[in-house]
């Protein structure tokens, strides 16, 4: 059975999805608790998480990518995620679980939609806003996500080629978009195996050093991704250096190397390192 994530627009049944999807499966369903795990286990404080997570970003952030401190908190929601998923199957529902377990088999993609009629009402009874105030309120949040998913991923979160499969509620009841997924789940390629669990240890061990690398002074503004494989961590990613080039990187090499090597699963480390050079405003 998979992990399903669910994506959807404010009030638009998401939670509703999740909690009957969780009844007939038989598995937990789960959101802000994720934010919860991340920051005890973690050390970051749960109202600043929460913060990153919602926060738009500036102009300015947005043309200078600078995105430091909040790369930290989606690797350690990404790696609660992750190794939330050694308990067994879940449905996750908030937060780009889509886009942070990307790179984890066995993850059913769902996209909820509802009219925006519907979507207006829930936010009115929810709230207490008229409707006029309700519409605006669904479009400012709408508008908000759209620009923090472009500028967190570079993806559109609109685009559906992100999911599996995109379920309007207009046309469907939660009873029979939950059936759809049900049988959807069941199929074989979202059946554990041993291959699939081989490949979830090495995403969790991924994450895991990941996050010890945003956590790590020396580290930490680098903007890098993990992989791992048969014992193989390979790093990808960017670097900030004013000096020569050949000097900044062996340094960020070795830096990287004597945190990795905390992780005694690892062997070998790979790198793939570019620098980023040192943005300067004009």
């Amino acid at each position: 059975m998979a992990i399903v994530t669910i994506s959807r627009g404010t009030l638009s049944g998401g939670e509703a999805l999740a909690e009957s999807l969780s009844t007939r499966l038989g598995i937990p369903a789960i959101s802000r608790e994720v934010i919860r795990d991340a920051a005890s286990r973690y050390g970051i404080a749960e109202n600043l998480l929460d913060q990153q997570l919602h926060k738009v970003p500036s102009l300015i952030q947005r043309r200078l990518g600078s995105a430091e401190e909040r790369r930290l908190y989606l690797v350690a929601i990404r790696t609660a995620l992750a190794e939330r998923a050694r308990e067994g199957e879940y449905i996750y529902h908030g937060h780009a679980g889509h886009l942070l377990l990307k790179k984890l088999p066995g993850v059913f993609k769902v996209r909820l939609i509802a009219p925006v009629a519907y979507r207006v009402r829930m936010v009115k009874e929810n709230q207490g806003l008229s409707v006029e105030e309700a519409a605006k309120y669904i479009e400012q949040v709408d508008k908000n996500r759209i620009q923090w998913t472009k500028f967190l991923y570079n993806v559109d979160w609109l685009d559906p080629s992100h999911y599996d499969v995109v379920i309007n509620l207009e046309f469907m009841s939660l009873d029979t978009a939950c059936s759809m997924i049900e049988t959807a789940v069941q199929q074989p390629e979202f059946q554990n195996t041993p291959e699939r669990k081989k490949i979830v240890d090495a995403f969790i061990l991924a994450c895991r050093i990941q996050l010890k690398l945003a956590q790590e002074d020396r580290t930490k503004g680098m903007q890098l991704d993990v992989e791992v494989s048969d014992h193989v961590a390979r790093i990808n990613g960017k670097f900030l250096s004013t000096g020569p080039l050949s000097t900044g990187l062996q340094r960020s090499e070795e830096d990287i190397i004597q945190i990795v090597r905390q992780f005694e699963e690892i062997k070998k480390v790979e790198f793939n390192l570019a620098d980023a050079g040192i943005p300067v405003e004009t």
